[in-house]
């Protein structure tokens, strides 16, 4: 797995060997930040779920100006924390990594808002739902702010939420991205 553009390319990033982590596939990732391009210099992005910390990396190394990292396995958070390191960003007030459920995290998050919210959670889990449930409140998602969601292809996802509306959906192999906007 590696960083696919921006100032890290190329940067090998670890995962864990077992399972627990499902990474999300170059293409995938690539067609995500694509699409996010225009939003991505300055921004300020949560990567929720965040596994390995690839789609928070990616960012950063895209021009996002901070990322917070929300990953509810210890070991994971360990190697997001090192990924940062080798791709050159120490932790500090704009790049954290939080050990924490994500879910749980969002019912009592900081007083900031995020430009970008990339979501990755387990599939056909509810978690979608859980996250779409939790951001409607508002608040967390700036006015001009974008939610990545990745969910199982076949998952069923509601058209909104709250002040949450879906932008655009696609679908690439057994992965579906949908774009939800205030």
């Amino acid at each position: 797995m590696r960083v696919i553009a921006g100032s890290a390319r190329g940067r090998k990033l670890r995962c864990l060997d077992d399972k627990r982590i499902r990474p999300t596939q170059d293409r995938v990732k690539e067609a995500v930040f694509s699409s996010l391009a225009a939003r991505l210099p300055g921004s300020t992005v949560l990567d929720l779920f965040a596994g390995s910390g690839a789609l928070g990396i990616e960012a950063l190394s895209r021009g996002a100006g901070g990322a917070v990292f929300v990953e509810i396995d210890h070991l994971a958070c360990d190697l997001i924390k090192s990924n940062l390191s080798s791709c050159g960003w120490p932790l500090s007030p704009e790049i954290q990594v939080v050990h924490r459920e994500a879910v749980r995290w969002l019912k009592k998050p900081p007083d900031r808002a995020f430009d970008i919210i990339l979501a990755d959670p387990p599939y056909n889990k509810g978690f979608e739902e859980s996250v779409l449930n939790a951001l409607s409140a508002g608040g967390l998602l700036a006015p001009e702010g974008v939610l990545v969601l990745e969910s199982g292809a076949r998952q069923d996802l509601p058209e909104g939420a709250g002040g949450l509306h879906l932008w655009k959906s696609k679908v690439y192999g057994d992965t579906k991205i949908s774009y939800y906007v205030v």
